[in-house]
């Protein structure tokens, strides 16, 4: 919203300038180059994929939220040592005790599961294991396997 001088609300500038927000944040999601991830095929649904960097790899699961699902998928397993990227996508705003998701040993910070808004939790698993997905209160949401 932009003010005159006069205290005023200038409606003319103010649409311009969402207008042109608009387009500058349209033309940053066409030039951002996208990334290429090779997907592991033996993945259920394929949702596992490895994404190599200049020091290290990291293996992202994607994981996707419901009210009506939870958590799906809901159980990994990864190599000790092995950097690990947790991708949570909410389609629903999450309540009550279960509104927020961790995983304690491993991520032991509680994120909001809030619809739209992607959590990424990055990790490196230092003992072998079993770790449970929960909300802040312990609930258990799935289980990451640390071999």
């Amino acid at each position: 919203m932009i003010i005159d001088e006069c205290n005023q609300i200038n409606y003319k500038r103010t649409k311009t300038m969402k207008k042109s927000t608009l387009n500058i944040i349209t033309l940053l999601t066409i030039i951002t180059p996208t990334l290429s991830f090779a997907t592991d095929q033996n993945s259920p649904a394929n949702v596992t994929k490895k994404v190599a960097s200049q020091n290290s790899s990291v293996k992202t699961f994607t994981i996707l939220y419901s009210n009506s699902k939870n958590i799906a998928p809901n159980s990994f397993t990864v190599i000790t040592g092995e950097r690990v990227r947790l991708e949570v996508n909410p389609l629903d705003t999450a309540s009550g005790c279960m509104n927020t998701i961790m995983v304690p040993g491993l991520w032991d910070k509680p994120e909001p599961i809030i619809k739209g808004k992607k959590i990424v939790m990055e990790f490196t698993p230092q003992h072998a294991g079993s770790y449970k997905i929960t909300c802040a209160m312990g609930i258990n949401r799935g289980v990451i396997v640390v071999k």
